[in-house]
């Protein structure tokens, strides 16, 4: 069973059903728990700022436009140095200018590139990203300014794939 934690006014299903009007206020971070596997997920509240891919790595974006002010985009081209990029990633496709829950932190799937990934590789989002990579080479678990998520299946690939998503700014490499 899962069950939103202090939030009352948030319906599951809303979870996984976009939306063309906006229902939440923008921004707005809920947890998730699952009772089953005892792990808490954290989704924020958005607009997608195109048609978005179920399971696809993008970044959260910020600006001043009334009802866009917390917005998706697409992983910026040549990298990002410090403090980054918060990585977000839909739980389903996601239509042009429509409001969605997107996972932040927790248990999910992301599209992996056709490499070798293992479980507990750490991994990236690069330079316009559509899937993430091995952070560093495969069999390596050393934690980077450019670590977002946990591989938790192993492959080799262009699949989603279980991972455990690190809430944290992370680095965007250029390559």
């Amino acid at each position: 069973m899962k069950t939103v934690i202090g939030e009352s006014i948030v319906k599951m299903e809303d979870l996984t059903t976009p939306s063309s009007t906006q229902l939440y206020k923008l921004g707005k971070v809920i947890a998730v728990e699952d009772s089953g596997t005892k792990v808490t997920n954290r989704y924020m509240y958005m607009k997608a700022h195109t048609g978005l891919t179920a399971y696809q790595p993008y970044v959260i974006s910020f600006g001043a436009t009334a009802g866009a002010e917390v917005i998706t985009a697409a992983p910026p081209t040549g990298g990002l140095g410090a403090p980054g990029c918060q990585v977000v990633v839909p739980k389903v496709a996601v239509t042009t200018a429509y409001y969605f829950w997107g996972l932040i932190e927790g248990e999910g799937s992301v599209l992996m590139t056709a490499e070798t990934y293992a479980v507990g590789d750490f991994l990236q989002v690069i330079t316009a990203g559509t899937a993430m990579v091995v952070d560093g080479t495969t069999g390596a678990t050393t934690f980077s300014a450019n670590t977002c998520p946990v591989c938790r299946a192993a492959g080799t690939t262009a699949v989603a794939k279980a991972m455990y998503l690190i809430n944290r700014y992370a680095v965007i490499a250029a390559s």
